[in-house]
């Protein structure tokens, strides 16, 4: 499977951790992590395979690229409780490689509600901005995928390898 620094970005997004710890799953230097989730270099494909299984091991598949769909991540079993999906919304960034500033920009949702959203520290959603994030992912080619019932919610890209992005590895 072919996979994206965009897909480690958006797994790790997903279950919150930062590059020190999903690096400390695998015996990796967390420059490592940053410098391939920056696109920097390309990991072994030893490398790569060892955090995909360390990202299953905590629960997230990383998804391929299937028919006219791109390369994705999701929970691998339904019942995570994210009553606004700020938790997809801060995995789409993370997938997007957007800073707050950059999604206040494509968006035109203020930053400080971003941040409220994604660390579940907001009591009410305005439908409307969160139909203005939803169409700025959109027009970045980020689904948020929708929870089933043999598999929880994630994001993927609409369209295969939108940026001509590295991949880590191929087997």
């Amino acid at each position: 499977m072919r996979i994206l620094a965009s897909q480690f970005r958006a797994a790790r997004a997903l279950l919150g951790k930062d590059q020190e710890d999903v690096a400390a799953w695998v015996g990796l230097d967390r420059r490592e992590v940053s410098r391939w989730e920056a696109a920097k270099y390309k990991l072994f494909s030893s490398d790569a395979e060892d955090l995909q299984k360390a990202f299953k091991k905590n629960g997230i598949e990383l998804l391929p690229a299937v028919g006219a769909l791109g390369a994705g991540v999701r929970w691998l079993k339904p019942g995570r409780k994210d009553r606004y999906r700020g938790t997809q919304f801060r995995a789409a960034r993370a997938m997007a490689n957007l800073s707050m500033r950059d999604l206040q920009a494509t968006s035109g949702v203020n930053r400080n509600f971003v941040t409220r959203l994604e660390t579940g520290l907001i009591g009410a959603l305005n439908l409307e901005t969160l139909k203005k994030l939803e169409q700025a992912f959109a027009r970045l080619n980020i689904e948020l995928t929708a929870e089933s019932d043999d598999w929880g919610a994630g994001v993927r890209w609409t369209v295969k390898d939108p940026f001509g992005e590295v991949a880590a590895s191929e087997h």
